[in-house]
């Protein structure tokens, strides 16, 4: 079974351990942003905090999407699917 993000012909869901890769990458990118932002304009902290819960809140719903995506391959859950 194939796992896609946000619609069927959407992006395949990486195994967890692509996702996690992604996540490093993807927030070692942005730190330094939010780093430079910040040392630019130390009063736009009000602004940057929220901008970093969203980035982490969806990098956490991919990384969730993988786990579940990974599981749902997994004999177990296909049986536990099967007996409901």
């Amino acid at each position: 079974m194939r796992f896609r993000f946000q619609s069927q012909t959407g992006p395949a869901v990486p195994t967890p351990d692509q996702a996690l890769q992604h996540i490093h990458t993807r927030l070692a990118s942005q730190q330094a942003l939010w780093a430079e932002q910040l040392a630019r304009d130390p009063a736009a902290f009000a602004q940057l905090e929220p901008q970093v819960h969203l980035a982490f809140g969806q990098l956490a719903d991919q990384l969730v999407a993988s786990l579940l995506a990974h599981a749902a391959g997994r004999p177990a859950l296909n049986e536990a699917a099967k007996k409901k």
